[in-house]
């Protein structure tokens, strides 16, 4: 059986995942001040601002288990983190301060920077 996702359970993901290391140091916003929407594509459309919130979106067809969910979000996470400090452009999406988030995410938290 595959978890079923919800909104609320992405808010306690990223809730999660905001009070540890590294991204606590972040001041990324709380999850109330996120929109947080599931999706059926095949693919997660990610993080992105939209006007005075910020919006993160994953997708049930390809997160059908809790390991899964806490590391996408935590992909996602740095996607905002760099929207919110303008450190990401449409041509450098994952550029070389991400691939850095990334490994700090990654040895962090155990999850294989090769499938993050």
């Amino acid at each position: 059986m595959t978890l079923r996702l919800s909104p609320e359970m992405l808010a306690a993901a990223y809730e999660f995942l905001r009070t540890s290391q590294p991204f606590k140091g972040w001041k990324l916003p709380e999850a109330d001040a996120v929109q947080f929407t599931v999706n059926a594509h095949k693919y997660w459309f990610g993080s992105h601002q939209g006007g005075p919130t910020c919006h993160i979106t994953i997708s049930e067809a390809t997160v059908g288990h809790t390991a899964t969910l806490v590391r996408v979000m935590s992909h996602e996470m740095i996607h905002t983190y760099q929207y919110l400090n303008d450190l990401e452009s449409a041509r450098t999406h994952h550029n070389a301060d991400f691939r850095r988030r990334a490994a700090l995410v990654c040895r962090e938290h155990g999850f294989d920077e090769k499938a993050f």
